[in-house]
């Protein structure tokens, strides 16, 4: 396995403990109650905010990611089940079909956009999903050459994990690397099984400078409501690895 959305439950255990941006959206949600999520997944953020009263109609490119949303899904109310619908779509060629008062982009999905061009795409389909009115909201990485200077042979971010498809251990561990010239972090989950069978996930993440953001932002006739460093609304600050921001149509 290359694809890391290959497997929906290895992506559900690499990221069950990340929930740092789950109250955010769910704020956004009980404030717009429609939403369209680019790369929804198997609804890590969809379903706390659909729990909290909103309709999420949700895209994502990865068929098993879709099939994990799905078996999710079933186990929750009938209710929050209503109030969410998925389809599979390229986020950046998505062609909506109705409109809505947020758009959220959200968990670093901007960087599986190739370069500059695709990130206009993407902000082309937020633009005509919204309502009048309407707000696009996401979070990205920001580069961290601390990070990107990593011995590329070394192996970090040892962890054990029980395996949900055989109840077995899992050693798992990260390497990575940078690729200066294109502008990508490498980034490789190894999962190790007891027989010393390996599945791998390599995530290639397209990386941006703020600076750059602005200037596509700008450029694709949008402004930028607010943007800060964290989900707590901090400063972005010249040293931030992380922004998050929501923007209106110009």
């Amino acid at each position: 396995m290359s694809d890391p959305y290959g497997c929906a439950e290895l992506y559900d255990l690499e990221y069950a403990d990340m929930d740092e941006d789950v109250a955010y959206y769910v704020l956004l949600a009980r404030q717009n109650r429609m939403i369209l999520e680019l790369g929804c997944g198997t609804g890590r953020l969809t379903l706390p905010m659909a729990r909290a009263g909103a309709i999420v109609h949700g895209i994502d490119h990865s068929r098993e990611m879709l099939r994990g949303l799905e078996k999710r899904l079933r186990a929750e109310r009938p209710e929050v089940r209503y109030r969410v619908q998925y389809q599979r779509s390229d986020f950046r060629a998505h062609e909506p079909v109705t409109t809505y008062p947020l758009v959220v982009w959200p968990f670093n999905a901007l960087h599986h956009c190739e370069g500059p061009e695709d990130v206009l795409r993407v902000l082309d389909v937020a633009r005509r999903a919204l309502s009048p009115g309407g707000r696009l909201a996401l979070d990205c990485y920001l580069p961290d050459l601390v990070l990107y200077d990593r011995d590329p042979t070394k192996r970090y971010e040892f962890r054990t994990f029980d395996d949900p498809r055989t109840g077995r251990p899992l050693q798992s561990w990260e390497q990575g690397w940078w690729d200066a010239e294109r502008w990508i972090h490498h980034v490789v989950y190894v999962y190790q099984h007891p027989d010393g069978r390996e599945e791998r996930a390599h995530l290639k993440l397209r990386m941006f400078e703020l600076s750059e953001l602005h200037d596509l932002i700008h450029q694709a006739g949008w402004t930028i409501l607010s943007e800060a460093r964290d989900f707590e609304g901090a400063p972005v600050g010249r040293d931030a690895l992380k922004w998050v921001a929501v923007l209106a149509r110009r």
